[in-house]
């Protein structure tokens, strides 16, 4: 979500503001708008008003301790006064950004329940599809966190983040997040020889600039007439014609 916030000088007067683009507009508070546009993204328009600010200025100059007279007196009450501003500053804007935004956080999930319910929104349909699918594939793989992929290759599993990271800054295994943890796909160990498959990074290497890695162990996970089994499970028994299946698998269509 990209939220574009402004000072809505007609807040005062009740009247608020469409976000730009397509889709219909949600109201969180009298100065908050939030409209979807074409791409994906929601453009808010933030206000915030109102007397309540006045309220806690009063009660910030009375907490000021009486000043005598005098030069030095008068600018020590300049720099008390000073203080006191900012202090209410602060709070009024910590108080009232807080309140906005949770307002926001509730109407924004009120669009996409209705845009759900609706499903008349063609982007927001694909987008869902693939998030079930990708949900479907993770579900059905058997996966190894960051210490059981150390365990399995034999390595150290003093800072496994660090060691697993390695390995996939080179582009041996793929790695996906589930519930915010990092997670490896079992079918890339060799738990016999301690290692990754060294298919996988041939098969990384090869992989198309339009498919993502879910695309690929889709492919991994699915019977192939190549093989009796998945690609997947072949990496272990014929690993070369695993890689020449995906090669043929990710060449471009040629139309004459």
């Amino acid at each position: 979500m990209v939220a574009a916030s402004a000072i809505d000088k007609q807040a005062s007067s009740g009247a608020t503001r469409r976000g730009r683009g397509k889709g219909r507009a949600f109201y969180a508070s009298q100065g908050l708008a939030a409209s979807t546009v074409g791409d994906g993204r929601v453009l808010v328009d933030l206000s915030m008003g109102g007397a309540g600010n006045l309220e806690l200025l009063k009660n910030a100059l009375a907490s000021l301790s009486p000043q005598a007279t005098g030069a030095k007196a008068t600018d020590d009450a300049a720099k008390q006064l000073v203080a006191a501003l900012e202090k209410v500053a602060e709070r009024y804007l910590s108080d009232a950004f807080a309140d906005e935004f949770a307002k926001l956080i509730s109407e924004y999930r009120v669009m996409l329940r209705e845009n759900l319910a609706k499903a008349d929104d063609a982007p927001l349909k694909a987008a869902l599809n693939r998030a079930r699918l990708q949900e479907r594939i993770l579900a059905s793989t058997q996966m190894a966190d960051q210490a059981e992929a150390c365990q399995l290759l034999g390595l150290s599993g003093a800072n496994p983040s660090a060691t697993m990271k390695r390995k996939e800054e080179r582009n041996e295994l793929l790695r996906f997040t589930v519930d915010g943890r990092a997670v490896y796909p079992l079918l890339q160990f060799d738990v016999e020889g301690r290692r990754i498959y060294p298919a996988m990074r041939h098969i990384i290497a090869a992989k198309p600039a339009d498919w993502s890695d879910f695309r690929l162990l889709h492919w991994l996970t699915r019977e192939h007439l190549d093989f009796d089994e998945t690609p997947g499970v072949a990496l272990g028994s014929d690993p070369q014609a695993v890689i020449a299946a995906f090669e043929r698998e990710a060449e471009p269509a040629v139309h004459g």
